[in-house]
C-alpha cells in the first residue's frame, strides 16, 4: 500500500494533539506542535499561504499588528511574510518565555535575524497555528 498523504495527516493529527493537551507544560507543548502547525505546512505549502495583510486595526487569525514589531527592510506584515519570520525564529529557537504575574509562562518572544519579533500570548499563537493549519487542510483538500 503507497501512503500519500503524510503531509495532511501529520498536520491534522497534530492539530488533534494541540487542541486535545491541558498539561501544566503548555508552552513547551506549543512551541513542539509548531513543527506540525507553523513548519511543516510553510515548507511544503508555502504558496497556500494567503497574500493579505494583518489589519491596522484587529486581528488575523490571532494575530494584531499591536503583537509584531517589523524593523527590517523589506518586511511587512503580509501573513506569508509573518509566517515565514515566525517560521525562521522557532526553528533557529530564537524564542524567549515572558512570565505572567504568577511567574507562570504566558507569552512568547519570537524573532527572526532579519528584524522581526513577535511577543504572542500562549493562546494568541495556539489560535494563530490552528487557523493557518486549518486553511492548508482545506485547501489541499477542499470539500
Amino acid at each position: 500500500m503507497d501512503y500519500d498523504r503524510i503531509e495532511i495527516d501529520f498536520i491534522k493529527r497534530t492539530l488533534m494533539l494541540v487542541k486535545e493537551y491541558n498539561g501544566q507544560y503548555d508552552a513547551t507543548f506549543l512551541i513542539n506542535c509548531c513543527l506540525g502547525l507553523l513548519v511543516f505546512p510553510k515548507e511544503k505549502h508555502f504558496k497556500s499561504i494567503p497574500d493579505v495583510e494583518i489589519p491596522a486595526e484587529g486581528a488575523f487569525w490571532g494575530l494584531s499588528r499591536n503583537n509584531i514589531t517589523v524593523f527590517c527592510s523589506g518586511c511587512g506584515y503580509k501573513v506569508s511574510e509573518v509566517v515565514r519570520r515566525l517560521r525562521n525564529g522557532v526553528c533557529h529557537f530564537n524564542v524567549r518565555s515572558l512570565p505572567d504575574d504568577s511567574g507562570n509562562i504566558s507569552t512568547l518572544e519570537i524573532k527572526d535575524r532579519g528584524g522581526f519579533k513577535a511577543v504572542l500570548k500562549l493562546l494568541d499563537l495556539k489560535r494563530f497555528v490552528i487557523e493557518f493549519a486549518n486553511h492548508v487542510i482545506k485547501v489541499k483538500l477542499p470539500s
